[in-house]
């Protein structure tokens, strides 16, 4: 696309002025050679060159032809011919060319704004804009190098398919978006691949352009931060700050979604409660530093116990959920007592020196029973289990 207010804003102002002159010069020739002096239309060849002068050079070049033209078409072809009328009639011809002079001259002004605001929005370094034909680049702005690493001259009459990370995304939005239909524009989130191989996320929205339907315009913006950040705020949400294991609410929401594939199934489905012992007296003869170790400690041994389809979440404090997905209470009994043996041979050493940190957990275990079941159900069942291990004396598995 060109930038047409370059054409005169890059030049200095005696050259803009001068050019103008110029051109009012070829138009008096073109009227003198070409028509004669009384044949009228005094000012017919001057208008290309008002004209051009107001939209190359700016306002003011453009005002000083036309004042110029006017002048002489008043002076060598308005009769009396070769002076200026002392008569206050002015001749229909001159008004006539006052009026269309100002009005090119106020249409040219308000087309320069109106492509310089155009200019602005498109031709910026932060949204990428393109025109395709075809899927084909036919024009593109500095932000989409800025974006994509590439130049304009490796984006322009290539295929767009290039800057999708994968050809399934591709084939995606070509049955999504086109054809594309007027007032109608595509919208959607996907990867991009930059010149140097890495991927990107891109907002894009593309229209009809509405004097060729076979053109369309396409504004890409790079979200990849913000992308992170959501990521960044999700893994929050979803993973426990101090153990890396799932939150109460990711657990919760993943251990409905195994459990009705256990019903639909009809496969075997277990859940363990398990709390660390004494952990309030741990606080209170170590301090919290050493409490946080045990929780730690707890989840680094239950990853190397569990299965990596097993699922472990931290529901608060000292207290964890285990869903063992395809597992009877047998099995599951199996696995509580490999993770409990395992906490109790454990050494977890503290940061102030001295004797390591031993620890014990009460487990409590469940088993899916009726497909009327849901997980509040096995927890509750399981949480029953945990406090008899407790009551008979902790460092204990029970079952319900």
């Amino acid at each position: 696309m060109v930038n047409f207010n370059d054409s005169y804003k890059d030049l200095k102002p005696g050259y803009r002025f001068a050019l103008a002159l110029t051109l009012f010069t070829i138009a008096l020739f073109f009227r003198f050679t070409f028509l004669p002096v009384a044949s009228g239309g005094p000012f017919v060849t001057f208008y290309p060159a008002i004209i051009l002068s107001f939209y190359f050079f700016g306002l003011l070049p453009g005002l000083l032809v036309a004042v110029l033209s006017g002048l002489a078409g008043a002076y060598y072809f308005i009769p009396p011919y070769n002076q200026l009328s002392t008569n206050f009639q002015i001749p229909s011809s001159i008004v006539f060319f006052s009026i269309t002079a100002s009005l090119i001259g106020i249409f040219i002004a308000s087309l320069h704004r109106h492509i310089e605001q155009l200019n602005v929005i498109l031709d910026n370094e932060m949204v990428g804009s393109m025109m395709l034909r075809n899927r084909q680049i036919v024009w593109c702005n500095k932000a989409m190098s800025t974006i994509l690493g590439y130049t304009r001259s490796q984006l322009i009459g290539h295929s767009t398919k290039r800057l999708f990370a994968n050809e399934s995304t591709f084939q995606d939005v070509g049955r999504e978006a086109y054809p594309l239909k007027k007032d109608k524009p595509y919208r959607k989130q996907f990867e991009m691949r930059k010149a140097d191989g890495s991927t990107i996320w891109v907002d894009v929205s593309g229209g009809l352009v509405s004097y060729n339907a076979s053109l369309s315009l396409w504004l890409v913006n790079d979200i990849s931060k913000l992308k992170n950040l959501e990521k960044e705020l999700q893994n929050q949400v979803n993973y426990d700050f101090l153990t890396g294991l799932q939150t109460r609410v990711w657990f919760m929401n993943q251990s409905e979604i195994e459990l009705k594939r256990a019903v639909r199934y009809n496969s075997p489905l277990s859940l363990l409660m398990v709390d660390i012992d004494f952990f309030k007296r741990i606080n209170d003869t170590y301090g919290h530093q050493a409490g946080d170790l045990a929780i730690k400690g707890f989840a680094d041994l239950s990853r190397l116990a569990l299965r990596e389809s097993d699922l472990c979440g931290r529901l608060g404090g000292e207290e964890f959920a285990i869903l063992l997905p395809q597992t009877t209470i047998g099995k599951a009994l199996e696995v509580a007592e490999r993770l409990r043996s395992a906490i109790e041979n454990a050494e977890i050493p503290l940061p102030s020196g001295g004797p390591a940190l031993k620890l014990t957990v009460s487990i409590g275990a469940s088993t899916l029973l009726s497909k009327n079941d849901n997980i509040d159900v096995l927890i509750s069942k399981a949480d029953k289990a945990l406090y008899e291990a407790k009551n008979a004396g902790r460092n204990q598995i029970c079952s319900i």
